[in-house]
């Protein structure tokens, strides 16, 4: 018997990213195509203590039910730092759910807002995740294309004024993935006030936001929200640990409810003892120490990329130094397809991912491949690349 899918997976695939991770299984390939923490930047000795704090002090919280919404003292802890440090939540009328990772913060916006058929909008190219999410609800996802500034917002404004249904348009204003580019204020500044004026809403995807190496740091879409129209995604797994899954949103406290009660259907609340961790890993150790050491890890890896760019690749690759993330998004010459270079990369020992597996349309050809160097250590980042530069060679 052949069993029929669900129309709303009939457009769901495999990531791209996650398709590689199966090809290079049990190999000694360099991965330059992961967008994982660098496993020196996780709190390893730091979590270890905190868990057997929580778990000798009083164990019965962390391994019991809880409330939907999050661990209370975590969610206060949370609202009062990012009002301070970023002025999120200013106009007093957010409030936080605490979610399965940034991915979920993002999934339950589509799913609460969202029917079958309407329209969202994100930027072209985009993280993989949203597209698997928004994908799996049956929306029509239209994208708009990135310039090095930011989302083209003279085609957003075409589309808005144009396209019916659109519920939100869903944007990674700093640091995006795959491309590390950064919405300068005054593209953040007009993109708010064109949601506002088509009564549309705004995702804001920040979850690199705290992996800033240089320049000064801009205002969050959601710092500017006197209407309440942004849904504000955030996460730990960047600055405490993936694996926690712990991420959070934020949104005007009117839709709280149905946030949460989507939830319920999902996951009841994310683990307690993941949130505990994470709450007692910033009451008890300096948090802004703890990234500022991120940073220097990071900015670190990043210079070796750059130059080790410079040595193999030359003026054979074009790409924009970014102020921070944990990419470098690399263009290759017009005559070189993508999909051969990565074929030949993957035989000659290193892999990348192509900027196509990032598009909406993945068929849609794109000249890009994109360099984690967050997750490499140092000597494979440098293997990797040199590798990259005698690959090339293959295409002169």
């Amino acid at each position: 018997m052949t069993q029929k899918f669900a129309k709303r997976v009939d457009k769901l695939q495999p990531a791209a990213v996650y398709e590689i991770v199966k090809q290079v299984a049990g190999t000694d390939i360099v991965r330059l195509f992961v967008g994982n923490p660098g496993t020196e930047a996780i709190p390893t000795q730091e979590i270890a203590k905190v868990t057997a704090y929580i778990l000798a002090k009083d164990p019965s919280p962390s391994l019991e039910y809880g409330p939907t919404e999050g661990y209370p003292p975590l969610r206060k802890m949370l609202a009062e730092n990012l009002l301070k440090d970023f002025g999120i939540g200013a106009y007093g009328d957010d409030e936080i759910i605490i979610t399965s990772g940034g991915t979920q913060a993002i999934e339950l916006c589509a799913r609460v807002f969202c029917d079958d058929g309407d329209t969202i909008i994100t930027e072209n190219p985009t993280f993989v995740g949203t597209l698997g999410s928004f994908n799996g609800f049956g929306l029509n996802i239209i994208g708009i294309d990135m310039q090095t500034d930011g989302m083209d917002l003279d085609k957003l404004e075409e589309v808005l004024s144009t396209q019916k249904n659109v519920r939100f348009v869903y944007v990674i204003p700093s640091f995006h993935n795959p491309t590390s580019w950064t919405m300068t204020l005054e593209k953040r500044k007009r993109l708010y006030e064109m949601a506002v004026r088509h009564g549309v809403m705004l995702v804001e995807d920040d979850a690199y936001r705290d992996l800033r190496y240089t320049g000064e740091n801009l205002p969050t879409l959601k710092s500017m929200d006197t209407e309440g129209i942004v849904l504000y995604c955030g996460s730990f797994s960047k600055t405490i640990s993936p694996g926690l899954r712990v991420g959070y949103l934020i949104a005007n406290k009117k839709y709280l409810n149905k946030l949460a009660a989507a939830k319920q259907v999902t996951d009841v609340h994310t683990p307690f003892l993941a949130q505990m961790i994470v709450y007692e890993f910033m009451n008890q150790y300096n948090m802004d120490e703890h990234i500022k050491k991120i940073r220097g890890l990071y900015q670190e890896k990043l210079q070796i990329t750059i130059d080790e760019l410079k040595i193999h690749l030359g003026d054979k690759v074009s790409y924009i130094t970014p102020e921070g993330g944990l990419y470098v998004y690399c263009k290759l010459p017009e005559h070189i397809d993508v999909k051969d270079f990565f074929q030949k990369g993957i035989e000659a020992g290193v892999a990348i991912v192509a900027g196509s597996a990032f598009y909406v349309d993945p068929t849609e050809k794109s000249p890009y491949f994109r360099i984690n160097f967050s997750a490499p250590p140092k000597e494979d980042l440098k293997r990797g690349i040199k590798i990259l530069g005698e690959v090339m060679k293959l295409f002169e």
